[in-house]
């Protein structure tokens, strides 16, 4: 009998952070100031949207960085860049699952992290320059942009 559990063990411990970490996992994105659309990619692969943040989406783990983009009427749209930590699960099974564990881990992403919360702040866009300048004079050293004093007569 104790063979068996010992068995059963090694054949449910490979692939601990696959099990303990899961292979997908939900990050949280949210806009400053708030209700902003903010899509995520992945290598040129669209991994979904955030309708208005702040907002959640669960996406698949993997060991490549994550963009994601955020769009606002008045807004510049802002694009920033996540990569993903390696996560210690990993080494569990170096010392318990084998080089099997660690296969697993890596082929499902489960050995590595996104940050759980995003915080991308927007910049309000320019507005329209006004065209009340001053106009230009000509003087004898070059031009001025002051305006020229009028003469009495």
């Amino acid at each position: 009998m104790r063979q068996l559990i010992v068995l059963a063990s090694l054949v449910i411990l490979p692939g601990c952070a696959t099990i303990m970490e899961g292979a997908a996992q939900s990050v949280t994105i949210a806009t400053n100031p708030p209700g902003a659309i903010c899509n995520v990619e992945r290598t040129g692969t669209h991994l979904g949207t955030v309708a208005t943040t702040p907002g959640s989406l669960r996406f698949d783990k993997s060991k490549n960085d994550i963009a994601i983009t955020c769009t606002k009427d008045g807004y510049r749209a802002a694009t920033v860049t996540e990569s993903p930590k390696f996560v210690g699960t990993t080494f569990g099974n170096i010392v318990v699952g084998g080089l099997i564990g660690v296969a697993v881990d890596a082929a499902s992403g489960a050995n590595y992290a996104y940050p759980n919360d995003v915080q991308i702040e927007l910049v309000p866009a320019a507005p329209a320059m006004a065209t009340t300048a001053a106009p230009i004079v000509p003087t004898a050293a070059g031009v001025s942009t002051q305006p020229m004093a009028q003469k009495k007569l």
